[in-house]
C-alpha cells in the first residue's frame, strides 16, 4: 500500500521527556486532529514501523539519542522497502545544528530540518508550518 495519509499519527522520535512534553503543549494549541505518537528512541521506531497498522502522516525525529540517533533512523528507513515505499516525510527537529548534521541529513533524503527553538510559542509556529506545509502538498501515493 503506497499511500499519503494526511489524517494519519505524527510520529515525534524524541528520547528528551522535557521535549516531549513541550511539543505536546505546542501542538496541543494547535487544534490538529492527527494523533501524536511518542517513540523514545530510533529503536522503537523501527519496531513501530515494520509493524505500524496506520500509515503516519509526519515523522518528526530528534538527531541525538541513544541507539540510532536520527540521520541513521532515516538511513534505515530510506533502505527498507516496506517502509519506505510509504512515502512518509521524514523531518529533523533537532538543538544540535552543525553543517555536518545538515549536510548529512540532506544527503540521505530528509526533507526538512528544523532547529527546536528555546521558547514555546516558536516551537508552535515550527510545528504549524511543517503541518500546514505537508496538509497542502503533493505527493508520491496520492493519486492511486
Amino acid at each position: 500500500m503506497n499511500t499519503v495519509n494526511k489524517n494519519g499519527p505524527i510520529l515525534i522520535i524524541e528520547d528528551d521527556m522535557d521535549d516531549q512534553v513541550l511539543i505536546q503543549m505546542a501542538y496541543d494549541k494547535l487544534h490538529y486532529t492527527n494523533e501524536l505518537v511518542f517513540l523514545e528512541n530510533g529503536e522503537v521506531a523501527i519496531n513501530y514501523l515494520n509493524g505500524m497498522t496506520k500509515i503516519p502522516f509526519l515523522i518528526l525525529s530528534d538527531i541525538n539519542m541513544p541507539k540510532i540517533n536520527g540521520i541513521e533512523l532515516r538511513a534505515r528507513v530510506q533502505q527498507n522497502k516496506a517502509i519506505n515505499i510509504k512515502c512518509v516525510p521524514y523531518i529533523l527537529l533537532s538543538t544540535t545544528t552543525s553543517k555536518d548534521f545538515i549536510d548529512d541529513a540532506y544527503t540521505i533524503g530528509i526533507q526538512g530540518f528544523f532547529k527546536k527553538p528555546a521558547q514555546p510559542d516558536e516551537l508552535e509556529n515550527i510545528l504549524k508550518t511543517i503541518i500546514e506545509y505537508w496538509k497542502i502538498s503533493h505527493a508520491p501515493g496520492m493519486y492511486m
